[in-house]
């Protein structure tokens, strides 16, 4: 079998299995459970789940990876009901959480996991004090402050050992500045956080920056022209790699003014919306307005498709 093949056939059955989605009600203590169909557990393969939360408002998606040894979580959902139970239903195996970026719904409750390993820059390691990591209001994009526990500070492009299983862990700024990408090579795979999303990809956020953007998608770019499949972080529908490739295109147009967009506004704030290949890009406006930290993890963004009321 060539490995064109061996690629086309897993394509095909990756296709397949997420069809077939379990649903599990849990619970994280004894007097909290999830509502029916909350979670959603989705093998991707016999080592590799989905943990889909389509109730929520972002519909998160958050990533379970299955070593020998270990196992890596990439991102622990919003919180709202905890992830810990559906992970605990699924392996014994001891946990690594790395999120894929540092905004509330992708860090909900990581603390209830001992083991948390993150890319470190300068600026994160300096808000860490006692192995603490305090996060601002921007970051966490929450009024109250987030913090957490770090493990393990990881460099870019560091492999974590799972046994039998190694996942490399990029920096991928551009969303956010602590914006990481989990590259599997063995199975072709990324899990790419927020750097691109299907239903909307907000580039309008504190800290996101559009240079940054370009930059990691291009980066990731050569990993798809090898045929690598991107996994996002909120919809259970992957990115192919000829459509990460036509999209990474599009949103480049965008940034540098080759595009059309509209005017939009998001909790109050100016922003540019442009529809590049299905995709929903939203830019920040002209004047350089970022999106508020939110009141609360189920606090909705009020999304307008026009421009926000001058008075």
């Amino acid at each position: 079998m060539t490995r064109g093949d061996s690629f086309c056939r897993r394509r095909a059955w990756l296709t397949a299995v997420m069809v077939l989605a379990l649903t599990h009600t849990i619970s994280w203590s004894a007097n909290e459970v999830a509502p029916d169909g909350w979670f959603r557990v989705i093998a991707l393969d016999r080592s590799t789940y989905a943990v889909s939360e389509p109730k929520y408002w972002q519909a998160n998606v958050s990533y379970l990876l299955l070593g020998s040894r270990s196992a890596l979580l990439f991102d622990t959902g919003p919180g709202v009901y905890s992830i810990r139970a559906v992970v605990k239903s699924l392996t014994r195996l001891p946990i690594v959480v790395v999120p894929s970026h540092l905004h509330f719904d992708h860090i909900g409750r990581i603390q209830e996991f001992s083991h948390i390993e993150l890319v470190g820059d300068q600026v994160l390691r300096r808000e860490t004090s006692g192995g603490v990591l305090t996060l601002t209001r921007g970051q966490c994009l929450l009024r109250d402050p987030c913090s957490f526990r770090v493990a393990r500070w990881l460099v870019d492009g560091e492999s974590i050992d799972l046994g039998d299983r190694h996942v490399s862990i990029l920096s991928t700024p551009g969303h956010t500045p602590d914006s990481v990408t989990a590259v599997d090579a063995d199975r072709h795979w990324l899990f790419t956080g927020d750097l691109l999303n299907r239903g909307g990809t907000l580039y309008d956020v504190p800290g996101a920056d559009l240079k940054a953007v370009a930059s990691s998608l291009a980066r990731l770019g050569e990993f798809a022209r090898k045929g690598y499949i991107a996994h996002e972080a909120h919809s259970e529908r992957a990115i192919l790699p000829d459509e990460f490739l036509k999209t990474s295109q599009g949103v480049l147009d965008a940034i540098a003014g080759h595009a059309n967009g509209k005017r939009v506004c998001l909790d109050g704030v100016p922003a540019r919306q442009f529809d590049v290949n299905g995709f929903a890009v939203v830019l920040p406006s002209d004047a350089d307005e970022r999106l508020m930290p939110l009141a609360s993890s189920t606090t909705e963004i009020d999304w307008r498709h026009k421009p926000c009321s001058s008075s």
